[in-house]
């Protein structure tokens, strides 16, 4: 297998670079210091520099287009994904642009991309800043990739003498997207992405030389994401028995790197490998998908562990190996990982590996051979927390029938964890019911510092013209609505449980830039009560310097 990686360097043509328009670099960052105010800062886009990075083998199929950088879409977009400006990149503006403090995400993009078509490759990137009050963010390069699925099929040539190409094709779906790979269709095909990870699913229809039998086979490929080229490759294939069969080969290719992927799928009378029976790894409660925070609040007074991370193995075939590869953006972690804890890519299955150190780091002594087992990290939680960052553990189950399942357990400790949100004395992740002498005292802590606070009002009884008629709306923002501060400051409400005389929030200066803040809504939840019976909540979105946000919702039912 190849990686475009390596192609890129064959050809010339395969990476297009776009310089930008010549300028005075030192007008690119100027920051209108005259007009600068408290709570806005600046976005300098001028000497931003794209590239493109192109598919090399496509090229030549699509010799009647060619991209324009210049022409390229660039649009800003708020922490709520609210578009602020766009423009093309040629006319990106030469002077600094002027924003409310906060998070922001640039996009560039060749065109708008379609569910499925022929040979439209779409090239963007993104990229997220934060703007500072009465500072510049200057972004420099930016590299476009290919930012739809990119699929192809073709044929070997001993399938080539068994089928009779008048009645043979390839259907391949993603959601309600499709093309139909007809014959000996040689152009390739492009998906828009529905979710990071995607199932394209596959109809193969053939007929063989002299027949008039027409064969119908599907199956799916799994955790397809942007940017990789699917090559599927029909081909003959030898059973385990001797005999042949049709199967298909997929391979899988990216820009940067080369992706392994198990090619074994047959077709046929028999179903292709199915999902089902590979070995699955799950923490019950938890998606591996997402980071896992650790906090101290997790450990008690003694600096004992009191919650769990359990990864529990199930297989249908016995347990033949589980291989754990640690890595962290911490170098300190790595290096005394290795010699307090385990190596760095160790396989538990091997039986010269330390029965005592196995134990000590939560992992089983007995896995191979079993159909179920669980690898217990919690015992390594008093490690982690020694070590601020990303700790990364890929766990590779494979079993005695070649199945293999491989996942990431990611965990987050220190200056890298998101901002946190806590109800003190009730689960804010439950709806709660109101009763007299009720408290709502809420502790935000944000290590990075806070750079918005936003919060959505969603009550049917309290709605928006009874908002706006108290000088308030649904939403607002604790650090930037500058219209509402009166509203939500002041020292909470009157005696008469009237809005009027403000909620008692921090506001603006108050907010922004703190990595602890108190906010409570306690006086507030006699007013809620006197609207009747309903639920209200409040949905608070805190987002940090550096672009990680936390969301909450604050839950109540008055009877």
């Amino acid at each position: 297998m190849k990686s475009i990686a390596k192609m890129l360097y064959v050809a010339a043509a395969a990476v297009l670079s776009f310089s930008a328009c010549s300028k005075d670099q030192a007008q690119y960052d100027t920051i209108p210091v005259e007009d600068s105010v408290e709570g806005f800062g600046y976005l300098a886009l001028g000497g931003m520099e794209a590239t493109v990075m192109e598919d090399t083998e496509n090229i030549s199929t699509r010799a009647d287009k060619s991209y324009d950088i210049n022409n390229f879409d660039v649009t800003i977009l708020d922490s709520k994904g609210t578009e602020v400006t766009t423009f093309k990149y040629g006319e990106r503006p030469a002077e600094a642009i002027s924003l409310p403090v906060g998070v922001y995400t640039i996009s560039i993009q060749s065109e708008p991309m379609t569910g499925a078509a022929w040979e439209t490759p779409v090239y963007g990137a993104t990229k997220q800043v934060t703007i500072k009050s009465k500072q510049t963010e200057a972004v420099r390069d930016i590299v476009c990739k290919l930012q739809n699925i990119k699929v192809t099929v073709a044929y070997s040539a001993d399938i080539k003498e068994l089928l009779d190409f008048n009645f043979t094709s390839m259907n391949v779906a993603l959601e309600q997207s499709a093309l139909v790979y007809v014959g000996e269709e040689s152009r390739a095909g492009y998906f828009a992405p529905v979710a990071q990870t995607n199932t394209l699913k596959l109809t193969f229809k053939c007929r063989y030389k002299g027949e008039e039998k027409d064969i119908i086979m599907t199956n799916e490929i799994a955790n397809v994401t942007a940017a990789q080229w699917r090559k599927i490759t029909v081909a003959i294939a030898n059973a385990s028995d001797g005999s042949a069969t049709i199967g298909i080969q997929c391979d899988t290719w990216t820009y940067d790197e080369e992706v392994n992927f198990d090619t074994s799928l047959f077709l046929m009378e028999e179903p292709l490998a199915d999902d089902t029976d590979l070995p699955v790894i799950n923490w019950e409660g938890h998606n591996l998908a997402e980071t896992f925070e650790l906090t101290d609040e997790m450990f008690n007074e003694d600096g004992a562990f009191q919650s769990s991370i359990n990864l529990d193995i199930t297989t249908k075939s016995p347990i033949k190996s589980i291989v754990i590869k640690t890595s962290s953006d911490n170098a300190d972690f790595t290096t005394d990982y290795a010699d307090v804890i385990m190596p760095l890519e160790c396989e538990l299955c091997d039986d010269t590996v330390s029965a005592a150190k196995l134990r000590n780091a939560g992992y089983p002594t007995d896995a191979k051979g079993a159909t179920s087992t669980r690898l217990q990290f919690a015992k390594q939680a008093d490690f982690f927390r020694d070590y601020e960052g990303t700790h990364t553990f890929e766990i590779t189950v494979t079993d005695e029938k070649a199945g293999k399942t491989t996942v990431k357990l990611a965990i987050q400790y220190g200056q890298n964890v998101a901002p946190k949100i806590v109800w003190v004395g009730y689960n804010i992740d439950k709806r709660q019911t109101y009763a007299p002498g009720m408290t709502c005292d809420l502790m935000i802590t944000a290590p990075l510092a806070i750079a918005d606070f936003t919060v959505e009002i969603i009550s049917l009884t309290l709605n928006a013209d009874q908002l706006t008629g108290v000088g308030l709306a649904p939403s607002f923002s604790l650090v930037n609505d500058e219209q509402y501060f009166e509203k939500l400051g002041g020292d909470g409400v009157s005696e008469n449980e009237d809005l009027r005389e403000g909620l008692g929030f921090p506001v603006g200066d108050e907010v922004a830039g703190q990595t602890e803040l108190s906010l409570s809504i306690t006086k507030f939840l006699s007013v809620l009560a006197i609207l009747g019976p309903g639920d209200h909540d409040f949905e608070m979105t805190v987002t940090d310097m550096e672009g990680n946000s936390t969301t909450k919702t604050v839950m109540f039912h008055f009877e």
